[in-house]
């Protein structure tokens, strides 16, 4: 499992999240519950993508990723949070590919 660090802000429908260690991958919700889910299924299906062509998943950036965004976070718009991925299940994907 590994831990990647999610960056959500209030909308005006909902929540939108984006993954810093990601690029490209977003996801909305309506509550902050429901961001983060689809965060998570958004990263899954963003890394079934890079396996199935080939593509190294890129790797969590862990506290020095925090620290990174927390520098430049307007804390009264954003907040942090987290999901968990199963990588491995990608790396069988992607030797079969």
């Amino acid at each position: 499992m590994e831990i990647y660090l999610i960056v959500i802000g209030k909308t005006s429908t909902g929540y939108s999240a984006h993954c810093p260690d990601v690029l490209g991958c977003a996801a909305v919700g309506k509550s902050v519950d429901q961001v983060v889910a689809n965060m998570k299924k958004a990263l899954d299906l963003h890394f079934e993508g890079m396996a199935e062509d080939g593509d190294p998943l890129p790797k969590p950036g862990g506290v020095n990723a925090y620290r990174e965004v927390m520098k430049d976070l307007d804390l009264d718009q954003y907040f942090l949070a987290h999901v968990q991925i199963n990588t491995s299940h990608f790396a069988a994907l992607a030797s079969h590919s």
